[in-house]
């Protein structure tokens, strides 16, 4: 007998408003072929195992040191003091040489307060589908339904595939969170079991693009083409960040496309940029990548938003 079809999945976020229409249940899924300097979800990126660190989940060396105990690389030793929480207490966590550290996880088996842990996660279609489930009459009161996201989730297209597919065979609406850069045949393969596209636009220029993200556009802005063509809808997404995409050259320039392929959008949400991801950083041991770049105005928001009213699509400040 084959194996069952598995997905790495990082997190599912039930009651979510924010990714599609109506209350929807999130299926985050890790790994992407994209590394956008401003990512606010770095543990999505990686295709393999993680080690993440959430201190505020820790009890202390004193209370426990199972972690220290169970590495053999000596990757992992005291820190320095500190309060608790409550401020009630002195403990001293653990610090983590991660050029030391192998990810093998020893450490995260051991830890009984779940502080040390991988954001990988293997699950089965249906294992999702138990937690898709459990919301099925908020979807129906509310219009909503499910969203697969990422990282990129078309870099797992087997089991995406199909958990669209059992998704739609169940009658769960279904929103895609793509960055478009993926084969044009798979997304051609995927689409009818997929109502709503949230497609992100980065950058109008393609080696800036790069720059940027890792990756061209164009294969991006073909698809983008080729799924309106084919009857997709699309929610467009553009990251507005200040110093890298969100000059008045590049504003027009994604306004511009987006009227090209206007019939095919049911809106363009406008995002900007906010730094709530950089704990995540920390909890990685990954630097952040733009600590000196601060959020646009909101002048400078609604400026953009009116551009793109003005050339008569329908966008928003999300």
């Amino acid at each position: 007998m084959a194996p069952e079809l598995t997905g790495n999945v990082y997190d599912i976020q039930k009651f979510s408003v924010h990714d599609g229409p109506g209350i929807r249940t999130d299926v985050f899924l890790k790994g992407c072929p994209l590394h956008c300097l401003w990512c606010h979800s770095p543990e999505s990126q990686g295709f393999g195992s993680d080690l993440a660190y959430m201190e505020m989940k820790c009890v202390g060396l004193a209370a426990c040191g199972l972690c220290e105990k169970a590495c053999d690389r000596g990757a992992i030793s005291p820190g320095t003091p500190k309060l608790d929480l409550k401020g009630e207490k002195e403990i001293t966590c653990p610090v983590i040489d991660r050029d030391k550290c192998d990810i093998c996880l020893k450490c995260a088996e051991a830890c009984p307060s779940l502080a040390l842990y991988d954001p990988k996660k293997p699950m089965t279609v249906e294992e999702v589908m138990k937690v898709v489930r459990q919301d099925k009459k908020y979807y129906e009161k509310s219009g909503g339904g499910v969203t697969i996201s990422g990282g990129e989730p078309m870099s797992q297209f087997p089991f995406t595939l199909a958990l669209t597919r059992q998704c739609k065979e169940e009658g769960f609406h279904v929103a895609l969170d793509t960055t478009g850069f993926a084969p044009t045949e798979k997304f051609m393969e995927i689409l009818p079991y997929v109502d709503l596209f949230l497609y992100d636009l980065k950058h109008m220029d393609s080696s800036r693009h790069e720059k940027l993200t890792g990756v061209p556009n164009e294969l991006i802005h073909r698809n983008a083409r080729e799924i309106v063509k084919a009857g997709g809808r699309l929610q467009v997404r553009y990251p507005m960040v200040p110093k890298l995409n969100a000059d008045e050259k590049n504003i027009r320039a994604t306004a511009e496309f987006c009227v090209e392929i206007k019939d095919g959008i049911d809106v363009v949400q406008l995002l900007p940029y906010h730094k709530f991801g950089a704990t995540k950083y920390d909890r990685l041991g990954k630097p952040y990548k733009l600590p000196n770049v601060e959020a646009p105005s909101d002048e400078f928001m609604k400026e953009a938003l009116k551009l793109f009213q003005d050339m008569g699509l329908p966008a928003m400040i999300h």
